[in-house]
């Protein structure tokens, strides 16, 4: 079988000490691939999709700038920040910069994306990202992973590589779902813990339309965390619920080795892509 060429790092990196210093994104048109051997003309943040992950502290203020290097406008929405819209997420030409603060009040795992219209196709074309804000306090120690939820809507595009095709976003006809921007790609890459090892995913999906039920096949959560708060603690959660544009925390233990699939369980999508593993060993 086919194999991705490269697959996403799902782990999340300690929060850095300089995250305070200045962030610069930049919106760029490249190829990427979200399946085996399938190439999608993107637009996106910094080259990749999903793009970079952005993890704070809660309080933390943040100086950031987008610059455009695509070819059509494009700009930011920070699901984070407590900003004016009309503002800061105005849509800048290619060429163009635009640069503003904004400050993490609330905990949580939260989605940035390109706000420009139509904000559908900006966001299915691969122009989105999490942004992790710890809690002041912290959390426990932990085996941490970051898995962004998505759909990829396609049709023939040039250089061999496909196009997002909006009418198929607007009749939500998903050719493939994902975690972190390719099919099946912890399959072939699984995530790994120990038995008995503390487990943290934070889970954002970008949508932009389909809800995701989030599962692990064989575990249970010992705490669901809404939207990434400490504040909003499930417990013993079997599967949870996240829309689009929304977040969540898991925590759970898993005592036995062995394969124990991630998934949304809405299978009319599992099977186009949106399953990986977690290998505990």
């Amino acid at each position: 079988d086919q194999l991705l060429a490269a697959v996403y790092d799902a782990a999340l990196p300690p929060l850095d000490p300089a995250a305070n210093e200045p962030l610069v994104i930049e919106a760029i048109d490249t190829t990427v691939e979200v399946a085996a051997g399938v190439k999608l003309n993107a637009w996106t943040f910094d080259g990749v999709v999903p793009g970079k992950v952005v993890r704070m502290r809660q309080g933390d203020a943040l100086d950031f700038t987008l610059r455009n290097n695509g070819a059509i406008g494009h700009s930011i929405d920070f699901h984070a920040a407590q900003i004016p819209w009309d503002v800061h997420y105005k849509t800048i030409v290619p060429g163009d910069e635009i640069s503003f603060k904004w400050t993490a009040n609330f905990p949580g795992v939260f989605m940035y994306h390109c706000g420009t219209g139509p904000v559908l196709e900006h966001i299915g074309n691969g122009m989105y990202g999490a942004v992790i804000v710890d809690p002041a306090a912290g959390f426990a120690p932990a085996r941490e992973y970051v898995l962004v939820q998505s759909e990829f809507y396609l049709k023939q595009g040039s250089g061999g590589a496909w196009d997002g095709d909006i009418g198929r976003m607007a009749a939500v006809q998903p050719d493939f779902v994902t975690f972190n921007g390719a099919a099946n790609q912890y399959q072939q890459q699984p995530l790994v813990a120990a038995p008995g090892e503390l487990i943290r995913l934070y889970v954002m999906n970008a949508g932009p339309t389909l809800f995701s039920a989030f599962h692990v096949i064989g575990a249970l959560f010992d705490t669901v965390y809404v939207e990434g708060n400490p504040a909003n603690p499930l417990r013993g959660i079997q599967t949870w619920t996240i829309p689009p544009g929304g977040g969540a925390t898991f925590e759970l233990t898993i005592p036995e080795a062995g394969k124990y699939p991630f998934v949304t369980h809405s299978f009319a999508y599992t099977g186009l892509g949106a399953v990986g593993l977690i290998e505990v060993k």
